[in-house]
């Protein structure tokens, strides 16, 4: 099977995924397709990602190993049974937002990523659903590939299209054996990042690529465009071994979502005092009164009487 026959196989079981088994992608790939295309970029040192985890009611997080992948062994066996945009069932995975010139606040990304609720249009809830926020800070320099090739996301994120316009011209100075294979792949590569799924089978694709080019021995990680926030926000993922070398807590803060099925409202909430000094007995406090959304503007932004 050359490298076309493959890749028009992948695009035709791309739409049956809840068919396909895993190995069977993995095959195509390393096998049929070969020579993965892989576009590289430099996280630089000092970039800082932000993650969110929804807390359990009121409840809050008392240590970094909570605000990070997840560790707990029971949790991975039992409960990460899915497929995620770029992890297999029970692969724990660090994924992070970070910032685009069109959505300047990563927490906002990371919570439309993890809030059913956000992701809901029927979704109600004015009491507010509590989720907390951590900010790491990149320690050095690393590489990560960009799946920066999906067609929507270019045309709405302009970040996205300076970092496509510009893997293509590396590739054309390169001098990549088939350019134009080049490019195909890699705007179906992309498509099954951006794409809006039905199900966890749906990233089956995504996966796949993912776990093949963490294998390159430069690559630390995969950055891509947040389909929940329409393109406008970057999705950054991280395996284990590269978040206990590269990356350190800053701070940590909670957040309240509040949400309509017209209107979506992100307001602080607390802060950690001792993120960096303490990260295994976290302490919280009440944020100061002049940053918190006063109770008056949320019933009036939602019209509650």
């Amino acid at each position: 099977m050359t490298n076309r026959e493959a890749l028009k196989r992948l695009e035709e079981i791309s739409l049956q995924l809840h068919e396909v088994d895993y190995n069977y992608i993995m095959e195509l790939l390393k096998n049929s397709v070969r020579k993965i295309p892989i576009p590289l970029a430099k996280l630089h040192q000092y970039a800082t990602v932000d993650r969110a985890r929804k807390n359990i009611g009121n409840d809050l997080f008392t240590s970094a190993d909570q605000l990070t992948y997840i560790k707990d062994q029971n949790v991975i066996d039992n409960y990460l049974t899915e497929f995620g945009r770029a992890n297999k069932p029970h692969e724990p995975m660090f994924y992070g937002a970070i910032k685009s010139s069109v959505l300047d606040k990563p927490r906002a990304t990371a919570i439309a990523e993890t809030s059913k609720l956000f992701q809901d249009p029927e979704g109600h809830n004015l009491e507010g659903e509590l989720y907390t926020i951590s900010r790491w800070e990149n320690k050095s320099e690393i590489i990560v590939v960009e799946v920066v090739f999906a067609a929507e996301a270019i045309k709405i994120n302009p970040d996205i299209k300076k970092a496509f316009e510009k893997q293509t011209e590396f590739a054309k100075e390169a001098g990549a054996d088939d350019l134009e294979f080049y490019t195909d792949f890699l705007i179906f590569i992309s498509e099954q990042f951006a794409r809006k799924t039905k199900s966890h089978n749906d990233y089956k694709i995504a996966a796949a690529y993912t776990e093949l080019v963490l294998q390159h021995p430069d690559v630390r990680g995969v950055m891509f465009p947040s389909v929940q926030t329409g393109y406008m926000g970057v999705n950054i993922v991280f395996p284990p071994n590269v978040v206990d070398h590269n990356l350190e807590l800053l701070f940590a803060t909670t957040h309240k979502l509040y949400k309509s099925q017209q209107k979506t409202l992100i307001s602080n909430h607390m802060k950690c005092l001792n993120a960096q000094q303490n990260p295994e007995n976290l302490e919280w406090q009440n944020t100061e009164q002049q940053y918190l959304t006063k109770e008056e503007y949320i019933k009036e932004y939602f019209k509650i009487q």
